[in-house]
């Protein structure tokens, strides 16, 4: 189960949305290859993909010593389905207390 709070935090950062959309784009990509991508070096990348890999947002594969990063689908539809689950919730909540 993902952690939704560590998920925001890691989103809540323009560069790794940036990060994420490019990886997205592309299917799967290697960190040398993202920081020719983007005006940052190489540690500020490897930081950045290490807070979405821990939040659980990127799955990793290594080929010796390469690493390549793809997006974890199935952490976003966890995210999709806690902020569903949890605006029905509120809504219900407003709604009967509106009555």
């Amino acid at each position: 189960m993902m952690n939704f709070v560590k998920v925001c935090k890691a989103l809540a950062d323009q560069t790794r949305v940036d990060i994420l959309k490019k990886i997205r784009e592309m299917g799967e990509i290697s960190c040398g290859k993202i920081t020719e991508l983007f005006p940052l070096s190489q540690p500020t990348i490897s930081y950045h993909l290490k807070i979405l890999q821990d939040a659980g947002l990127l799955k990793v594969r290594k080929a010796a010593q390469y690493s390549y990063y793809s997006i974890n689908e199935t952490v976003f539809r966890e995210c999709i389905e806690y902020l569903q689950q949890h605006l029905l919730e509120t809504d219900s909540l407003a709604s009967t207390s509106d009555k």
